[in-house]
């Protein structure tokens, strides 16, 4: 008898396939960021535009994970569990400090509106260049590389990461509050250097990748 359950999602040896498992990292914190709109009903604008923000970027996520992207192979149980976790507990713990943060009263220089504007710019441009990376792939694992064309895609290798970075620069304005502040520097840090490693594993597979093509900041790095 197969050693899997009914569907295939799960099998023995503790892997999952890799749709399922990115529902199940992202539908956690999508369904904390609604639920914050009930638990937190007295709150003042800023909090309603962080709960917001937040609560689009993962349904973004998971409508791309189920109407976007092509996958293929699997994820481990343990890891989606872990990775899941991480980001429930880091969108509560943002959500639940800005709601605290609401008795400090507005900052003198106020960045919201600003954060808008990056958050909007973030994701639209984010979903864009996966939609690109979506096309160049068919479903069922395609196995041939390709340079991504297209967009941003002619000036850095990783648009995707940049335009998720203005996002959470966005959402660090939006709420003013440290803790987005240091996870927006995090997502800097992590997706900047994701974005080199990238690049270098380009310019190892091709020969003629071009070289004015940078790694994620258009004609900087």
């Amino acid at each position: 008898m197969d050693n899997r359950h009914v569907g295939g999602e799960r099998n023995f040896n503790g892997k999952c396939n890799l749709r399922f498992g990115m529902l199940f990292i992202y539908t956690p914190s999508f369904l904390a960021g609604l639920a914050s709109f009930w638990l937190f009903p007295h709150h003042n604008f800023r909090f309603l535009l962080l709960v917001s923000a937040l609560t689009i970027h993962f349904f973004k996520r998971i409508f791309e994970v189920i109407f976007i992207h092509k996958y293929s192979g699997s994820i481990m149980v343990d890891s989606g569990i872990l990775i899941s976790l991480s980001y429930l507990i880091s969108t509560s713990i943002m959500i639940y400090s800005q709601y605290l943060s609401q008795e400090l009263g507005e900052p003198s220089i106020d960045l919201k509106y600003l954060g808008i504007f990056l958050f909007l710019v973030g994701i639209s441009g984010n979903f864009y260049h996966h939609y690109l990376l979506s096309k160049m792939r068919k479903d069922g694992g395609e196995k041939e590389y390709k340079i991504p064309k297209g967009g941003l895609f002619d000036f850095v290798v990783c648009p995707h990461y940049l335009f998720e970075i203005l996002g959470f620069v966005g959402i660090s304005f939006i709420s003013q509050n440290l803790y987005a502040l240091s996870y927006a520097t995090g997502v800097i840090l992590y997706l900047t250097g994701r974005s080199y490693a990238t690049r270098k594993w380009y310019l190892s597979k091709f020969e003629d990748f071009p070289k004015h093509v940078m790694a994620i900041y258009p004609y900087l790095f």
